[in-house]
């Protein structure tokens, strides 16, 4: 499940490097890149730095307020942005925006008239006002939104890139990926450190080439090292693409970053634990628990980490807080096979087997806890447990293998061979187990372990006696292995010699116990005694 590798600390340099921030920037890029509430995280972080544009900022503030149906709160920000710089044309947009979802047009236009007269040769501002018609309703505004993109294209002789990032988005809306891929290219073409386009870029390959879409990123993060947008796409598509030593690589890059964000160090952690780090996911969960007690997400990795660290009286003393910290509907299968698996550790088994049955008992159709859960009633030698719910776990399988079916059996098989004087529970058993055996038999006819499972059931069945029904199907396990004269060859390291003694024996027991027969006997006594002398017996 897991790959095996082992995930390393980055190296001090790069993470100097990218200790660097871009500040209000990225709460703009990730605006662009359609991530509204990270970007309102990021800008109201960094709105009273001096080296924010407070105007820029409460711009996008009050976009993101539009996109969450705030209009009130968007004014607000609005009439900020205008009042720390009056000559930004973006906040009159933002106002034309506002009076547009207020179904008042025309006096959106007298902004939009505003806007666009202040910086002629701010190509963008005349794409913002398309988009705030696109935004408010595409259809009724088709044409207000050609006039505005045609006019971009014309004033800025087709060079302006983010005209082509929302002709991408728009052709996105209407499911023509490999079109807007195109557009999202086209801006990158224009401008090389253009976030919006490699990361929308990215985002509409990734579906059918993830491989390329990750070296765009990497392209991008090249020539913008510092982009915080840039660093955690690429982090995300190479964990999404399964590269998980890369991604956690990544992730170590990226939360150096200033504006990286709390959960992301949780993601973090969660990848080197994929990536079986278990130390340092260890670690990095710690931290986040430090700061966040409650994170759930950090509990589990702790929790987890601490067993597969081998770290087992730890991991028992902090399951009964784990287990009380959050609602029951929070936890799944892995946190009862992790208590279980510390209390395996420390010899608490019987403990261990609650954990199980837990766990049964909330995801009864989770196969591999079924087989798991068989098996440790096996070990403890509760046989009519095992093979109970290991019928369960093969009432689920559509089409059950040959290894299932005989697994089955064998369940059973010890169910019978153990029910001691409780003769109903032995029948039961073994019949079980015969219809079990058959129905692999049905799979994998002429099979001679198969054939010794049914010759074992049936003596099972008969209170661990042979009978005249398990005698046959003996001979007939004989003859199949006899097909093969490697099997009687003790030369051959995969003989099956103990096979051929195992049904001499019940034969001579038969033939001298039950149906006294001194020729039949003899004779089977003469072929155990080759195998003896073929296996070194005496």
């Amino acid at each position: 499940m897991k790959i095996k590798l082992l995930i390393s600390l980055l190296a001090a340099g790069a993470i100097t490097a990218s200790a660097q921030s871009q500040g209000y920037l990225d709460g703009i890029e990730y605006y662009k890149a359609g991530q509204y509430e990270d970007a309102k995280t990021i800008l109201e972080k960094t709105l009273a730095d001096a080296s924010t544009d407070k105007a820029l900022a409460n711009y996008y503030l009050g976009q993101v307020d539009l996109q969450q149906g705030d209009k009130a709160a968007a004014k607000k920000c609005f009439d900020a942005g205008i009042a720390a710089n009056a000559d930004c044309p973006y906040n009159y947009v933002g106002l034309g925006a506002l009076e547009l979802l207020n179904n008042n047009p025309s006096a959106a236009r007298d902004h939009f008239k505003t806007a666009a007269g202040m910086d002629k040769k701010n190509y963008e501002v005349l794409v913002d006002i398309a988009r705030a018609y696109y935004n408010a309703d595409p259809v009724a505004y088709a044409k207000d939104i050609e006039k505005y993109l045609a006019d971009a294209h014309k004033k800025s002789k087709h060079t302006e890139p983010s005209i082509y990032i929302l002709e991408g988005d728009m052709l996105f809306a209407n499911e023509k990926y490999g079109e807007a891929a195109a557009k999202y290219e086209m801006a990158t073409g224009y401008d090389e450190k253009n976030p919006e386009g490699y990361v929308k870029y990215a985002k509409a390959y990734f579906p059918v080439n993830p491989q390329f879409s990750i070296q765009k990123l990497e392209e991008f993060i090249s020539k913008a090292p510092e982009s915080a947008l840039g660093q955690r796409e690429l982090a995300e598509s190479l964990f999404k693409a399964n590269y998980w030593k890369k991604a956690a690589q990544q992730y170590g890059t990226y939360i150096q970053n200033p504006n990286h964000f709390p959960k992301d160090k949780e993601r973090y952690a969660v990848l080197l634990y994929h990536g079986e780090d278990y130390p340092n996911s260890l670690r990095v969960a710690d931290e986040v628990l430090a700061v966040n007690p409650n994170s759930f997400q950090a509990q589990r990795l702790h929790f987890i980490n601490l067993d597969l660290l081998k770290r087992y009286q730890e991991a028992v003393d902090y399951a009964p807080a784990y287990f009380s910290s959050h609602p029951a509907d929070y936890y799944r299968t892995i946190d009862y096979t992790t208590y279980a698996d510390a209390l395996t550790n420390l010899g608490q088994d019987s403990l261990a087997l609650v954990q199980y049955e837990t766990a049964v008992q909330k995801f009864p159709e989770d196969e591999s806890l079924l087989q798991e859960l068989s098996n440790l009633y096996n070990k403890n030698k509760q046989y009519k447990k095992g093979a109970d719910v290991y019928a369960q776990y093969l009432a689920l399988q559509e089409n059950p293998s040959v290894n299932d079916f005989f697994s089955a059996s064998g369940r059973y098989l010890n169910v019978a061979a153990t029910a001691g004087d409780d003769q109903a529970l032995r029948a039961e058993a073994a019949t079980k187990g015969l219809e079990y055996v058959d129905k692999a038999m049905a799979l994998a006819p002429g099979n001679p372990m198969l054939l010794q499972r049914k010759a074992r059931l049936q003596l099972a069945q008969n209170g661990n006696n042979p009978n005249d029904i398990a005698i046959a199907t003996y001979a007939d396990m004989v003859n199949t292995l006899n097909q093969d004269p490697q099997n009687a060859d003790p030369a051959n390291p995969n003989n099956n010699l103990a096979m051929y003694r195992e049904a001499y024996l019940f034969t001579i027991k038969y033939y001298n116990d039950i149906a006294p027969d001194k020729e039949k006997a003899a004779e089977y006594s003469t072929l155990l005694k080759e195998v003896n002398e073929k296996l070194g017996n005496n």
